[in-house]
């Protein structure tokens, strides 16, 4: 554990803590601390496929202990990846195979989880005038605009604003 925690922390080479877990754990599989380090190392190394899997694995653990912190950061770390999941498979459906009616009904799911999801946001509102709904996308522009403003997102806040001088 000390050499995967010293590999990930202090000299911050995710690849390395990943293989130290992976052998922590191949000596005990329901070791607490090994599964939630290979978890953050995954993340930390690029690999959120492979962290999913044992984020899934941390959760019920961290659940049958009462570890609330722990738990919610699984949690949130599952949400992450499923919500990059659904980003990407809204994008294909709306710049591949044009279908912005699947792309919104991917990007809205996103919304319900995380309500200020910044690229869901403006993808929901892209798609939704893709789709023939304008009515529907302005009030999301106006929400897309608000939050480039506040990140200082010239570019976004620029094609937020020439949809915006668009009726309706």
């Amino acid at each position: 554990m000390k050499s995967g925690l010293d590999a990930l922390y202090a000299r911050h080479d995710p690849a390395a803590a990943a293989a130290q877990f992976r052998k922590v754990l191949e000596m005990n599989p329901t070791h607490y601390g090994a599964t939630y380090q290979l978890a953050a190392a995954l993340d930390a190394a690029g690999k959120g496929d492979e962290a999913r899997g044992v984020w899934e694995k941390m959760l019920p653990m961290a659940e049958a202990i009462n570890d609330k912190t722990t738990a919610d950061t699984a949690r949130a770390h599952l949400a992450e990846v499923e919500a990059a999941s659904e980003m990407q498979a809204g994008m294909d459906a709306l710049y591949t195979r044009h279908e912005p009616e699947a792309a919104a009904a991917r990007f809205r799911k996103i919304l319900e989880g995380n309500p200020t999801h910044y690229g869901a946001t403006y993808q929901l509102a892209a798609a939704l005038d893709a789709a023939g709904k304008p009515g529907e996308a302005r009030p999301l522009w106006e929400k897309v605009l608000a939050m480039a403003d506040e990140k200082h997102d010239e570019k976004t806040a620029g094609a937020a604003r020439t949809r915006l001088a668009k009726q309706p």
